[in-house]
């Protein structure tokens, strides 16, 4: 009988050893497990820790739907009348001198138009440098060399085809040319981006698609370059663009609206046409043509005569390579009274004055030597009828020769 207690005691020992083992050996099993699991939700952004999406799962997401880019630029003028200041220029005005022009950072999320789905998105374009002055809008206030050239919240709804809604600011639907000389056949910027354009807008924007071929855009404004409206009075612009073919390209735009601060009764009125063709894949031309009227007004040079003019450019680019090309500007401007030249803000101004004939005759070198640089060399010919270019003496001239070179890096 105590034998057989012995025996099961013993029995018992085994047992309990054996399970503690096993216990032991599931515990770290189940440990295991755990581990494993937990990298998988980390890996999968679910962390156990956290109970949701992780941070580097968060910033990952974001960086895929929203775009940064944008450039840094500089450069070099010399006028050969050599005047302290270039005549009728915006960003290229000071006399043998280098610039700081443009740090241009660009954030977006982007959307599509969408027939069956609700999308939003927003842009946001800011410029540090010495441009930024020239292009401030009324109202903003930014400092001295800052300025938020747009901002932007977009949404589509799905109507039709899917229509786009922008509230904000953005840039004009006008012209050939845009602020950022990047992006434009010269360095310089033309007559008609500087005298018959607005620069940018502040409002709310209806964009369609109503086919492949054909959009259209249309903006209720505060008016031409303010944030703050200056009369209490919208402005409105509407664009047609039509693309025939993939090289091929058409815009119409026409606009209305009172610009002069305090005066509802005299409106700005015109229409502006751009027409681009890619002959060949090394050469691009564009044509633009403009035409625009603005009441009698007591802010005009003839305060009690309606104000007229007309414009009309051609560029022509040749890509040679990847690496060098070369983009010819040619334009013209009557302002018949002046309304657009004379002491036209945005640009060192010419003197005031009742009308001119304004040209211009370009040659811009297009030159990428390693990625995301440019490098653009270019010679510039301006002719006033009016005499309106100084030289070093204060001598008025009709003639005014630069050369310059911009360089800007693209990111």
């Amino acid at each position: 009988m105590h034998n057989h207690r012995k025996t099961a005691v013993l029995l018992a020992a085994v047992i309990i050893g054996l399970t503690l083992a096993a216990r032991a050996d599931e515990q770290a099993l189940e440990q295991k497990i755990q581990k494993l699991e937990k990298r998988i939700d980390e890996l999968e952004g679910n962390s156990a820790v956290t109970g949701g999406t992780n941070d580097a799962s968060k910033t990952l997401s974001w960086w895929s739907q929203n775009h940064i880019s944008g450039f840094a630029s500089a450069s070099y003028l010399y006028n050969f009348n050599r005047s302290d200041k270039v005549a009728g220029r915006s960003f290229d005005i000071n006399h043998n001198e280098f610039a700081l022009n443009k740090l241009k950072l660009v954030l977006e999320k982007p959307i599509a138009y969408s027939a069956t789905n609700w999308d939003v998105g927003y842009r946001a374009d800011l410029i540090f440098g010495q441009d930024a002055t020239l292009i401030q809008s009324g109202g903003l206030n930014l400092g001295t060399h800052g300025d938020l050239e747009q901002l932007s919240v977009n949404f589509n709804v799905p109507i039709g085809n899917g229509l786009q809604v922008s509230v904000g600011k953005w840039v004009t639907l006008m012209g050939v040319e845009v602020i950022e000389e990047t992006a434009n056949p010269n360095w310089s910027e033309g007559n008609q981006f500087l005298f018959v354009e607005n620069f940018t807008g502040t409002g709310i924007q209806l964009s369609y698609k109503w086919t492949d071929k054909i959009d259209t855009q249309f903006r209720v404004y505060n008016g031409w370059d303010v944030v703050k409206d200056n009369n209490d009075a919208f402005s409105y612009m509407g664009r047609i663009g039509y693309a025939p073919d993939d090289k091929t390209s058409i815009a119409l735009v026409g606009y209305a609206g009172p610009e002069e601060a305090n005066n509802t009764r005299a409106w700005r009125k015109g229409v502006n046409l751009v027409v681009s063709r890619k002959l060949t894949d090394k050469l691009t031309v564009w044509a633009q043509g403009d035409y625009g009227t603005e009441d009698a007004n007591a802010a005009l040079p003839i305060p009690t005569k309606d104000a007229e003019w007309y414009a009309a450019g051609l560029w022509v680019s040749y890509d040679f390579c990847d690496k060098f090309g070369v983009a010819l500007r040619g334009d013209y401007l009557n302002d018949k009274q002046g309304a657009r030249t004379s002491s036209a803000p945005f640009t060192a101004p010419f003197p005031a004055n009742t009308g001119q004939e304004l040209a211009s005759f370009t040659l811009t070198l297009n030159i990428k030597p390693i990625k995301n640089l440019q490098v653009r060399p270019e010679i510039r010919w301006d002719h006033s009828s009016a005499h309106l270019f100084s030289d070093q003496n204060g001598s008025s001239r009709e003639n005014q020769f630069t050369a310059g070179v911009g360089v800007a890096y693209l990111f």
